[in-house]
């Protein structure tokens, strides 16, 4: 208090804080920045200190986009005090007078107004993020598992993921819905898409050792082939994505800096660009244009995953779990197709192996850029199926699961590891670059990436833990199967038991196929219309009816033989659907197909 409040005490300055009496509470001062899309034209961004108190503190971090709810008040500007001015001085003209002697300093009249300065400040009483999915929170993949995530969405939310899970074209829908403005190069818009869902992020029980899961991907092209409009297209779909040039960031701009305090005149650290993007995409365009010493900055975060400071009496280890897109331009403006890419690019051997995937950008969006500028793209603008904001939940609740590597998987990848660095030393000097241990790792990231984008997963209205499963089918198991109790029909057939081998899977494939191709040489061309997938089936039971004991056998063997049709459609197209019942559709053989084994 200023004064007493006892009338009789005239005591204004003798106080003391008691401790035992007081209550004390956290608090954090947070600074915040205008977004690009709130900031007037031409304008620098501005900043705001906003002071949290109590259970707020550390509820957000750097990067993340609230609103924030309180009152604007006014705070003593402490570190104007620090400014050098003009400082007290003693009394030098009357020294004998002893009123003078105990006054001691004087001068202080000379500092002015400066300590009566005060600057305005937000005190936050509620914060809420602007990236929520589901539930209206928002969370992070380590700390929330499926069935958590599942139960806290909507009855709309449940049918929407659901309808996208059995989409047979979901890769196709899903690039349309992220690059509409985008004509052509569709490798790289798959590419930039298996980059969003990310693998799985590994670490060893033991040592502690990280192993990442997020994909680096690189763009090299031409000027003016889209790259800079795919960078810009991702910074917008991602609720965590930071976009910035590397021509004009420097090292510390991107990882991290240490600065002094103006409050507390300490050295803090100050996130860069990385570390803003921690569990998103940071966007780089121009990386090539980097200087060398700054691109050696971002060696350790693009593969550990960590941002390691030593300065000013700083130590520090920071995460910036962030997926790195960046675009190239190629030695001399053009790219050069007799040439391996190691020559186009002007990049360190150490930074090409630390991309998981290199995309060249042709000029095959010519003709778009022209239909832009005439105006007709407006006219014929197609439809989507999906919207921006189903894609971003199919792609958050994606992220949740975690694939295990079958054992033909493996060996398919040891294989072809095998084979990249086999024609890696024979043909050394036209390679693109050094095959190493990370190209391993990097197929096998794209792989898991690749499984959650297609998950095989069945998502019922009951949907709970003992139903997640990622296999081999594409369909809603309980499509397949004419049970009515789902109960029963879960705990008959065992997952365990659907497995087969590529030698059985090959072996019902030829059956069907001569089975209906027999019925087609029966009846002519103007009279046959197909077989049906029931009856395809039925007709399969009854060929292996001597094998089938028990009803588990039963529902097992028309679980395979359904999964079987259903990747003839979908993935090996042997089979054509000819009308567009998704239950019992109408099939037949495609015409150019030949049984190799009969």
């Amino acid at each position: 208090p200023s004064r007493c409040v006892n009338p009789q005490c005239i005591n204004r300055t003798r106080f003391s804080l008691d401790v035992d009496d007081s209550s004390f509470v956290d608090f954090q001062k947070i600074r915040i920045q205008e977004t690009q899309a709130e900031l007037p034209r031409g304008s620098v961004p501005r900043t705001f200190d906003v002071i949290v108190r109590g259970e707020m503190v550390e509820s957000v971090q750097p990067g993340d986009r609230c609103s924030l709810t309180g009152t604007l008040i006014v705070i003593p500007d402490i570190a104007q005090l620090s400014t050098p001015g003009l400082r007290a001085e003693t009394g030098g003209g009357n020294r004998g007078r002893a009123s003078e002697r105990e006054a001691g300093l004087t001068g202080l009249k000379a500092l002015g107004v400066r300590d009566l300065n005060y600057k305005l400040a937000f005190l936050c009483c509620h914060i809420e993020s602007n990236n929520t999915k589901f539930g209206g929170k928002d969370f992070s993949h380590e700390n929330v598992d499926s069935l958590t995530l599942w139960k806290s969405m909507s009855d709309h939310e449940h049918s929407v993921l659901k309808s996208m899970s059995e989409d047979k074209r979901i890769a196709e829908n899903l690039v349309d819905t992220l690059f509409p403005n985008i004509y052509g190069n569709d490798e790289v818009k798959l590419g930039v898409l298996l980059m969003l869902f990310g693998g799985v992020p590994k670490m060893s029980k033991d040592e502690g050792t990280t192993l990442r899961g997020d994909i680096n991907v690189c763009l090299v092209g031409d000027p003016s082939t889209a790259k800079s409009q795919i960078l810009k297209t991702v910074e917008e779909f991602c609720p965590r994505a930071i976009y910035t040039s590397g021509k004009a960031s420097s090292a510390a701009g991107l990882t991290a800096a240490v600065v002094k305090d103006e409050d507390s005149f300490e050295f803090v650290i100050e996130a860069g660009a990385l570390m803003l993007a921690d569990n998103g995409v940071c966007c780089i365009d121009e990386f090539d244009k980097m200087d060398p010493k700054d691109q050696v900055a971002i060696h350790e975060a693009m593969e550990q995953q960590t941002i390691s400071i030593t300065k000013a009496g700083v130590k520090a280890t920071l995460n910036a779990r962030a997926s790195i897109l960046a675009a190239a331009n190629p030695v001399g403006g053009r790219y050069d197709r007799s040439r391996p890419l190691k020559h186009n690019v002007q990049l360190s051997a150490p930074i090409m192996s630390r991309f998981d995937l290199f995309f060249v950008v042709d000029y095959a969006i010519a003709r778009k850029i022209i239909e832009n500028h005439r105006g007709i793209s407006n006219r014929s603008h197609r439809e989507t199926k999906y919207s921006i904001e189903d894609v971003q939940k199919y792609i958050t609740f994606a992220k949740c699961f975690k694939p295990q590597i079958s054992k033909e998987a493996a060996d398919a990848l040891v294989s072809e590891y095998k084979r990249l660095r086999l024609s890696d030393s024979s043909n050394a000097a036209t390679s693109s670059w050094r095959i190493t241990v990370r190209q391993l790792e990097s197929l096998i990231r794209l792989s898991e990436a690749l499984a959650l984008e297609q998950p095989d997963i069945a998502l019922d209205d009951d949907f709970d833990s003992e139903i997640l499963h990622v296999n081999e089918d594409k369909e809603n198991e309980s499509e397949s199967m004419e049970v009515d109790d789902t109960s029963i029909k879960r705990s008959k057939v065992d997952q365990s038991s659907m497995k087969i081998t590529f030698e059985k899977y090959k072996h019902l494939a030829d059956m069907l196929v001569l089975h209906m191709r027999s019925d087609e040489e029966a009846m002519s061309e103007e009279d046959y219309e197909g077989v049906r997938q029931d009856s395809l089936i039925e007709w399969y039971l009854e060929m292996i009816e001597g094998e089938l004991e028990t009803e588990e056998d039963l529902l097992t063997q028309r679980t395979i033989c359904h999964r079987v049709i259903r990747r003839l459609v979908t993935e090996d197209h042997v089979l054509i659907e000819m009308d567009s019942d998704d239950k019992n559709p109408l099939l037949c053989v495609h015409p150019n197909y030949v049984v190799t084994d009969q």
